[in-house]
């Protein structure tokens, strides 16, 4: 899990099965290269979000310079992702999971234990608060690990899809489904047929955007 602050870039993660997280604040690139080389990258919504940080980190993005990305990506600019981030991980639990909400929520209705931060993401973080902010981090690093165990048929599930569809797990739900209809066609929309429907039901019409 990583939090972003004006002046604060932090990453926290652990090793399944462990309970110590390790918490990394303000880490260079190079750290962040020796993390995604220790073994398989599992988060929250990371394909949207962690995977981006951790490689513009890597690309030698400053605190600052990660902060603006993070306000880009949370306004949903389409230009703000980076194309080779999204297979930084091994699995988004987010995206694999068939029930889609928070991370919040989650941990609420697991009865997980549940903190929230309460500062201002666009002012910088004092030092003195930085190991406050870590506790936030490590928090939701546990839960997540408790999440994903409570969505393991889900996962099961994502493990059968890239089977079947030949990609990796790490791929989207719709990208699995639409390789295993549609095979490797990038256009698959050509093949489509578009029955006029006012041929088939008299005093059918389309008109304004409206059937």
């Amino acid at each position: 899990d990583v939090e972003v602050f004006p002046n604060l870039f932090l990453v926290n993660w652990k090793k399944q099965g462990t309970a110590d997280c390790v918490r990394m604040i303000n880490p260079t690139p190079k750290n962040i290269r020796q993390l995604v080389q220790i073994g398989r990258l599992v988060g929250f919504n990371n394909r949207r979000y962690d995977n981006h940080m951790l490689y513009a980190r890597m690309m030698g993005y400053t605190n600052m310079q990660l902060y603006e990305l993070s306000k880009k990506i949370i306004g949903k600019e389409k230009n703000a992702f980076i194309g080779n981030a999204y297979n930084l991980s091994y699995t988004d639990i987010y995206d694999f999971s068939s029930k889609k909400q928070s991370l919040k929520k989650f941990q609420i209705e697991l009865g997980l234990e549940h903190d929230e931060l309460g500062f201002d993401w666009d002012a910088p973080v004092p030092e003195k608060l930085w190991d406050r902010v870590a506790d936030y981090c490590a928090n939701d690093v546990v839960t997540t690990e408790q999440v994903a165990e409570s969505r393991k048929g889900d996962f099961i599930a994502r493990q059968i899809l890239a089977a079947l569809s030949g990609l990796s797990i790490n791929q989207t739900t719709q990208a699995h489904a639409s390789r295993i209809i549609f095979g490797e066609d990038k256009r698959p929309q050509n093949q489509f047929k578009y029955t006029q429907l006012s041929k088939e039901f008299e005093g059918y019409s389309f008109s304004f955007g409206k059937s």
